[in-house]
């Protein structure tokens, strides 16, 4: 998150020691951290290859630097090889020295020389501190007890993982970001887990009341036990267990806890050697990200770009990528930006811009399980909050941070449509170059342009050399806009796909539609209708349409998973998809014969056939994007996937019942 800055936060002047070609002679550059900011800067130095520079980088963890923002998906899966985010051997091959699980103990400017804690020097001339944050450890007593974990490193994470494995129940003290995850992760691996928040709310540093109230009841339709309002004063531990005193004299026991309120900049190396700092932590730095020291550079989250802390990875990739540039003699300066906070949770896209609980006046919209807020300061956009909906995300972030003025009727069609513009005025190749158009990666419009016309003339080439695109795949069709198509490109195995999405809707109308198959009125050897009256053809048909259900929901969480994401082909997993809902709805045949049943066997089937109707107009739709205009298809496919994936939920709750009353009763 970002916080205002500091009052006496000084200007730092910008040097001129590197910009102007200072990289032409032989330079000692060092790197103190390795994170995933440092990481994007190495991507980014690489691209550029300046001539004369030597890279060290000197990490304190053993590993080489991973996907911290998937570090939730890691608590399902021992090792952390699918959040690497590249092998040693790639930093061997472009040259680059690393050198891991040994920290730096002190920094000597005079003689710019760094000591690690094995004793090891290594002199510089110039030196980066990349040193991120740790997490925060609430001040309380009893917060060093076992069975209290911080949640930030692959050491925290094994550690979870391994009393998960044993545990019952869990709390997680913070409702952000970082907190909802964390739990939401916690419960996957059957941990009952209670979300402990301080404020009254969920979010409650981004999201005005009712966008936090719808939330918190989304969360809690997960099965995720949410306390707000909760301040924790102690922790104390009985036998095994702990239990958290709040201030309000309730309690709570549990087996095991983890802190995910918050990170703070790690500083300590730079307070050490006297550079200038924040007064809340953070090393001060000026838009060249120089610190007080003109050979001393700071990037990520240990930096203070003017006094303001970015707690997120966005601002700390465009200050690698900054850094890079002027390194390599580029006049290159980190202009700080409004980055959208974005929260992926059970199906609902949270989004925040700016700050959407200041002063002005608050247009909202509200639909369906769906809020959108705008909040106007004398007639201009100065925050966004979306709920439930990500359309338009990226003009309203271009809106935001040119202040434009929403006229009169613009705010009209808002209030009544939940967009302030026509979907017409939506092409991507018009959008700023600050606005990004990768949500999941956060890459720019501009970005985007600068590598079409460096020749990266396609879809797949500009995914490659940028990364859009490679996570969810739902922005492809405006790189495809980007690339001058006015079509998206075909989806792979299109036509079988469209086939099977058809097929899947027709049996889903004759599901709804016609009636009954009758009962055998014949006396033969075999009667078709013993496979719905016998209590064997009606369990059999009945768990093998349960194995075809659960692994139709399994197929998904491809995507969800680093370690599978580059598995198999993708086109080909959604294709099987579709194939088994297409089997799940012929053996529902055989298990009911056309029949809707009553009460709660009505709702699971009117939840069964909506679910594969959702789920055939999605993959229609991704199979007819490439005859579809690039937006059209985004924002259809998004919307039938969203609200596929929301009525995945109740399933699970109705068939466990189903099977209940069926032995039960």
């Amino acid at each position: 998150m970002k916080t205002p800055p500091p009052a006496e936060a000084p200007a730092l002047p910008v040097s001129q020691a590197v910009a102007g070609g200072a990289a032409a002679s032989g330079r000692r550059l060092v790197m103190i951290g390795h994170g995933m900011v440092s990481h994007r800067f190495c991507v980014e130095w690489t691209k550029l290859a300046p001539p004369g520079f030597h890279l060290t980088i000197l990490a304190e963890e053993p590993v080489p630097a991973y996907d911290r923002i998937h570090l939730t998906q890691g608590l399902g899966i021992e090792g952390e090889a699918h959040l690497q985010l590249a092998p040693p051997s790639w930093y061997a091959g472009h040259g680059i020295e690393l050198a891991l699980g040994d920290a730096v103990a002190h920094i000597d400017r005079k003689n710019q020389q760094v000591t690690t804690r094995q004793g090891r020097i290594f002199e510089y001339d110039f030196l980066i501190l990349a040193t991120g944050s740790s997490a925060r450890r609430l001040p309380v007593p009893g917060a060093e007890l076992p069975g209290v974990y911080v949640y930030r490193t692959l050491a925290d994470l094994a550690a979870i993982r391994q009393k998960a494995a044993t545990a019952q129940t869990a709390a997680v003290l913070g409702g952000g970001l970082l907190g909802l995850e964390a739990a939401r992760a916690l419960l996957d691996l059957g941990v009952q887990t209670h979300v402990l928040e301080a404020a009254h709310g969920l979010m409650s540093r981004q999201l005005h009341a009712e966008a936090s109230q719808m939330l918190e009841h989304r969360v809690k339709s997960t099965g995720l036990k949410v306390l707000t309002g909760c301040i924790t004063t102690a922790i104390t531990q009985t036998g095994n267990a702990l239990q958290l005193h709040f201030r309000d004299e309730r309690s709570l026991t549990v087996d095991m806890i983890v802190m995910a309120a918050g990170v703070e900049p790690r500083d300590e190396l730079a307070r050490a050697c006297g550079l200038q700092t924040g007064a809340r932590g953070g090393i001060l730095v000026n838009e060249a990200l120089e610190s007080s020291d003109p050979a001393i550079f700071a990037i990520g989250e240990c930096a203070l770009p003017r006094g303001v802390f970015y707690g997120f990875a966005a601002p700390g990739f465009d200050m690698a990528r900054v850094l890079a540039e002027r390194l390599a003699g580029r006049n290159s300066l980190f202009i700080p930006s409004e980055y959208p906070v974005r929260l992926k949770l059970a199906g609902t896209d949270v989004v925040t811009i700016g700050d959407i609980r200041g002063e002005g006046s608050l247009l909202v919209w509200k639909s369906q399980g769906m809020l959108k807020q705008i909040l106007l300061d004398e007639g201009r956009v100065s925050g966004v909050s979306l709920f439930g909906s990500t359309e338009d995300v990226g003009r309203l972030q271009t809106a935001l941070l040119q202040r434009r003025r929403l006229r009169s009727w613009e705010q009209t069609r808002f209030v009544k449509t939940g967009s302030p513009w026509k979907p017409a005025a939506t092409e991507v190749t018009q959008w700023p170059a600050t606005t990004a158009v990768c949500q999941c990666t956060g890459v720019t419009r501009g970005r985007l342009s600068c590598a079409f016309e460096a020749g990266c003339k396609t879809v797949a080439a500009l995914s490659a050399e940028t990364g859009a695109g490679t996570v969810c795949g739902s922005c492809r069709p405006l790189l495809a806009q980007l690339c001058g198509s006015t079509v998206s490109p075909a989806a792979r195995l299109a036509r079988p796909l469209l086939w099977t999405c058809l097929i899947a809707i027709l049996f889903t109308a004759a599901h709804s539609l016609l009636p009954p198959i009758p009962l055998s009125r014949t006396v033969a050897a075999f009667r078709y209708d013993q496979l719905w009256l016998n209590g064997f053809w009606k369990q059999l048909t009945g768990y093998v349409l349960l194995g075809l259900v659960l692994l139709a929901l399994l197929l998904p969480l491809r995507k969800r998973v680093r370690a599978l994401v580059r598995v198999g082909d993708y086109g080909l997993w959604r294709f099987l998809h579709t194939a088994l809902g297409v089997l799940s709805l012929l053996v529902l045949v055989s298990h009911t014969g056309f029949r809707l049943g009553f009460n709660l066997n009505k709702v699971l089937m009117l939840n069964m056939l909506t679910l594969a109707l959702t789920g055939a107009f999605s993959g229609a739709v991704i199979a007819l994007s490439h005859r579809l205009p690039p937006v059209s298809a985004r924002w259809l496919q998004m919307g039938w996937t969203c609200v596929h994936a929301l009525l995945t939920w109740p399933l699970v709750v109705l068939v466990l019942f189903h099977i209940l009353t069926v032995y039960r009763y």
